[in-house]
Parts: structure tokens; C-alpha cells; sequence
């Protein structure tokens, strides 16, 4: 079928909702569905658009409560959600409430690894990665800097575990090149909450590896910094890497390299790319399924509702080569791919610079 028709069985009126961080947001996303409207690669004749947006509410079980009465009372066939501006329980409880009905929802900010489980989080996906994917950029920096041994510091939480598991697998797979076979020496896993570092970090003295990978919270960044400047451990001769949330400790040695993913905080951005994305997967479902209407209430539990899992499967497909955020595309979790980060380093007097990237180039279709 010609992608420009649209086969007469299926609706041609689609409600998007969106739960969305500021008025700003909101008027942004109206805005773009109503342009949306006027796009004819995405939208053929006589199908149109609408938007359904409410703002975050800090308090998860009012959110799950208001995307009942604002959101699946309105018929949305998928579900763009931010974050609120404090806590961050709200988009999971988003994710619950909508992929109950297996309508889509498209994350724009959330990066804990928890979403990636498709158990929990059925019907959610992301225009940003989780923060374990930051695991893919240490092991080509590793690979740069010919690092073969290191030392492996991350916290006990879903995140630290999952970045740990992604690091293993990733640098694994590089085993078959035996001159890039990066070794790690010892891996310590801490609870979050530290009051000191000590004694993991004298062990870690005595340790032939002077490279060391850190997953860690703001808070528990500061601490193991603290602790490893007693120990003259961030000297000339160490070299630390970790990851973005560390970036933020108020404390950070000079030299340390971290990475920043670009674009993290564009939520425009993220809310251009996510609305083409799910139009496009529309118009691709369009041509080889039957389009149901989407779940009218939050009583009917009942039926499940198909298009709603067929549209989770065609957003999974779609790429967005020259997306607002770059080229958007998504693994089979729903998380996003071709993320593009800046590797900074911690320079005199704390000043953060911007000595490298890794991204996505458009012309050769690989991640350097």
C-alpha cells in the first residue's frame, strides 16, 4: 500500500498525550503536533493529530491517578513522558499505569536502568540511554588510551550492576582482537550511603592497576574523592574515569575524565524526535495491520489492547537519522542508540572541558 493512503478501516484521529516537566513543555508539545499536522511524510491526507498534555506532579500516585482522568479517559495511542522537577518516581509510576493498557510511552529524561527491564516497564521506551550505557564509551577509551588493567568501583544499586554487566560484555567482545583485551583486576561494589572509603581504597593502593572505572551517586562520588586525595590517589599517575552523576561532586580532582551525555537536558529537543518517531511508527502500522482504538478508561482491563503492543514493536523499528537529538533509534529493551556524549576533563580550579566526543557520525554509520 502506498504509504501516502491510509487503508479506510483504521482511525484517522490520533490523541498523543504528554506528561511533561513545565507550561514551556507543554505549549512546546501542542505546538509540534500541530505542525506535525501540515508534515505529509509523516501524516497522509485525512489523518490528523491532537495533543493531550498534563503536567508532572511530583507525587507518583497522583500522576498514575491524572493520566486515568486526563490521558486514557482522552483515547492516547501513546504517552510522551518527562520528569518532575523534584523526585523521580513519577515517570515509573507513568509506565505502570499506561503499559497496564499497553499503550507506548516514550521516556524523554529518565536514565535509570530499572526501565529497561521489559517485565516491569512493558510498553516504555527512550530517547535517552540509561546511564549503564555509558559502559560502551569506557571500553573505547580504554581501547585509546591502550589501557589493559583496571579497577572497577560502582555502587550496589540497579544502575552500578547493570553498568558493570554492560562493561563486562562489552569489553568481553573485544577478546577476539588480543591486542585490545582489557583486563579488570578487582572489582569493589560498595553500598550507597558511604561515610568513608578507606579501606577499599588502601587495598586498591596495593593494586598493580592505577586505572580506575567509578559508577557512583553525587554523594558518594564526593566521599571516595575526599578519601583518595587523603591518599595522594589522585595524583599525577592515577587515572580515574567515571560517569556522569560523579561529574557532579563538588570535590572533583583535576584530571579525571567523565562523559556528559549531549543533549541530556534538551527536553524540546526530546519531544520533537519522540512525536516524529511515533508518527512514523503510526504510518508504518497503518500499512500492515488493523489499528484498534486505543483503551477509553482505566476500568476496562479486560481486553488487551493489540495495536498497543504492535505499536510498542514498529516504534522499536523506526530510525530518525537526522533527528533534533541526532540519530534516534532503539535497541530491543526500547533504549535509545547512537547516543552521543562529550568526554570531559576535570582542569584547574574544577573547570569542566570538553576534550573529546563520542558520536555518532551520520556519514560513516559508526559510533567513534
Amino acid at each position: 500500500m502506498n504509504g501516502d493512503l491510509w487503508s479506510s478501516a483504521n482511525p484517522t484521529v490520533f490523541n498523543i498525550g504528554g506528561v511533561l516537566s513545565s507550561n514551556d513543555s507543554e505549549y512546546y508539545f501542542k505546538e509540534t503536533i500541530a505542525h506535525l499536522n501540515f508534515d505529509s511524510q509523516y501524516v497522509p491526507k485525512g489523518v490528523t493529530y491532537y495533543d493531550t498534555a498534563i503536567l508532572m506532579d511530583p507525587n507518583p500516585i497522583r500522576t498514575a491517578l491524572n493520566v486515568c482522568k486526563y490521558l486514557i479517559s482522552s483515547r492516547v495511542y501513546a504517552v510522551v513522558v518527562s520528569h518532575p522537577l523534584t523526585g523521580d518516581l513519577s515517570p515509573a509510576a507513568v509506565s505502570y499505569t499506561s503499559g497496564f493498557y499497553h499503550i507506548p510511552v516514550i521516556g524523554i529524561s529518565s536514565r535509570d536502568s530499572a526501565f529497561s527491564d521489559k517485565n516491569i516497564h512493558v510498553s516504555f521506551l527512550r530517547t535517552v540511554p540509561p546511564y549503564s550505557h555509558q559502559a560502551d564509551v569506557w571500553v573505547e577509551m580504554l581501547k585509546r588510551f591502550n589501557y589493559k588493567k583496571v579497577i572497577f568501583i560502582h555502587s550496589s544499586d540497579t544502575d552500578g550492576r547493570a553498568l558493570l554487566g554492560r562493561f563486562q560484555t562489552t569489553s568481553q567482545s573485544l577478546e577476539d582482537d588480543v591486542d585490545i583485551k582489557v583486563q579488570v583486576e578487582s572489582i569493589i561494589e560498595f553500598e550507597a550511603g558511604l561515610e568513608n572509603f578507606k579501606e577499599p581504597l588502601s587495598d586498591m593502593k596495593n593494586a598493580q592497576s592505577r586505572v580506575y572505572l567509578m559508577y557512583a551517586s553525587k554523594t558518594d562520588a564526593k566521599v571516595i574523592f575526599r578519601d583518595a586525595a587523603e591518599l595522594n590517589m589522585t595524583d599525577a599517575g592515577y587515572a580515574w574515569i567515571v560517569t556522569e552523576q560523579a561529574l557532579e561532586a563538588d570535590n572533583l580532582p583535576e584530571g579525571i575524565l567523565g562523559l556528559r551525555l549531549v543533549n541530556a537536558t534538551n527536553e524540546k529537543a526530546h519531544i520533537k524526535d519522540s512525536i516524529y518517531v511515533l508518527a512514523s511508527a503510526l504510518r508504518d502500522l497503518n500499512q500492515t495491520k488493523d489499528i484498534t482504538e486505543a483503551p477509553k478508561d482505566c476500568d476496562d482491563s479486560g481486553q488487551i489492547w493489540e495495536t498497543g503492543r504492535d505499536l510498542f514493536d514498529s516504534i522499536k523499528k523506526q530510525v530518525l537519522y537526522n533527528g533534533e537529538t541526532g540519530k534516534v533509534a532503539f535497541d530491543d529493551q526500547g533504549d535509545r542508540i547512537y547516543a552521543e556524549y562529550n568526554i570531559v576533563n576535570i582542569q584547574r580550579k574544577r573547570k569542566q572541558v570538553t576534550v573529546g566526543k563520542f558520536y555518532f557520525n551520520r556519514v560513516f554509520d559508526i559510533l567513534r
